[in-house]
């Protein structure tokens, strides 16, 4: 069986309790599987979130991001950093990336280490993330959406963001996490 249904890891744990025959406490994140597994629903959250900060596998850089299974917007809280990820500086295809001296290779470079502050993408058009649709007009109603949704996960979840992913923010991060 297949499903697109939208579900998350937090969804383990009150499905386990379920399938058990306990009562999932109201405290807990997620929901049961159960209804999804047996066939009795189709769908399961409206969106799913992410956090990514990076520490311990390179600097600090913080991304949170939401998709509705359509679209995934990606906020990227320090855009004016350089993404740096140690295994990936390790991995074949980023050295044979780096190692080569063409547009083309100093385009993919530069797209994996300097992000923009928004990102947007269809993925059902557009699996591998290629076409950034944040700054194309005609996606502006979900950019806003998706981003007003995000924000109001982040403060349900006390997610201030940039600053709760720094071991001591520095002064700028703590004003700009204060902006959320």
């Amino acid at each position: 069986t297949e499903t697109s249904a939208i579900v998350q890891y937090e969804d383990l744990l009150p499905t386990f309790i379920d399938v058990a025959g306990g009562k999932v406490p109201d405290v807990i994140d997620g929901k049961s599987l159960v209804d999804v597994f047996q066939g009795k629903t189709k769908t399961h959250h409206k969106y799913a979130y992410h956090v990514h900060n990076n520490v311990p596998e390179g600097p600090a850089y913080p991304i949170r991001s939401i998709s509705d299974g359509r679209y995934r917007l990606i906020w990227n809280l320090t855009p004016e950093e350089t993404y740096v990820e140690k295994h990936i500086e390790k991995a074949e295809w980023y050295l044979s990336w780096k190692a080569q001296d063409t547009d083309q290779a100093h385009k993919i470079m530069n797209r994996y280490k300097n992000r923009p502050e928004f990102e947007l993408y269809d993925i059902k058009k557009d699996p591998f993330e290629m076409n950034n649709l944040a700054d194309v007009k005609k996606y502006s109603k979900k950019k806003a959406e998706l981003t007003m949704e995000l924000q109001k996960w982040m403060k349900q979840q006390n997610d201030t963001g940039a600053d709760k992913d720094w071991p001591r923010a520095p002064k700028n991060r703590q004003k700009k996490a204060a902006n959320v």
